[in-house]
């Protein structure tokens, strides 16, 4: 990913994993795009509410991409059960709408920020960034 004037390097970091929620190929494909800037390991599912499996080993997914528009049910249902199941991962929700009012849900229901569902593999890549940086300083605190 181009980077501008005095932009750091992406952190390099192997062991993050991240898990994409999605029925959404289009979806999954620019999230392992962006995330293999990093080497970071991309797993996916297409389950509502992942598996425990997913959370077996601690601090082994650190975000969480979670599709509203192509898993069936509520995703508020689904943010709050992943959040019951591990409340140290950072969960994004793509979706094809985002506005001011859906990420104000987001961030009640346990999320961290939104993804539109039209950006590209850079700014997802921003984001993942962002959500990473403060995945590590959440951890921190506990």
């Amino acid at each position: 990913m181009p980077r501008a004037a005095g932009e750091t390097e992406p952190v390099a970091d192997p062991g993050v994993t991240l898990l994409v929620v999605t029925r959404d190929a289009e979806l999954y494909a620019s999230v392992r795009e962006a995330a293999s800037v990093w080497k970071w390991t991309v797993q996916h599912t297409a389950e509502a509410i992942p598996s425990i499996a997913y959370f077996r080993e601690p601090a082994s997914i650190r975000i969480i991409i979670y599709d509203g528009d192509s898993i069936d049910g509520d995703w508020k249902d689904a943010l709050t059960g992943i959040k019951r199941l591990d409340r140290n991962s950072c969960i994004l929700l793509a979706s094809g709408v985002s506005d001011p009012y859906l990420w104000d849900e987001v961030i009640r229901y346990g999320g961290y920020d939104v993804i539109a569902k039209s950006a590209g593999p850079e700014q997802i890549g921003r984001i993942l960034h962002f959500a990473w940086f403060w995945n590590q300083k959440a951890c921190q605190k506990h």
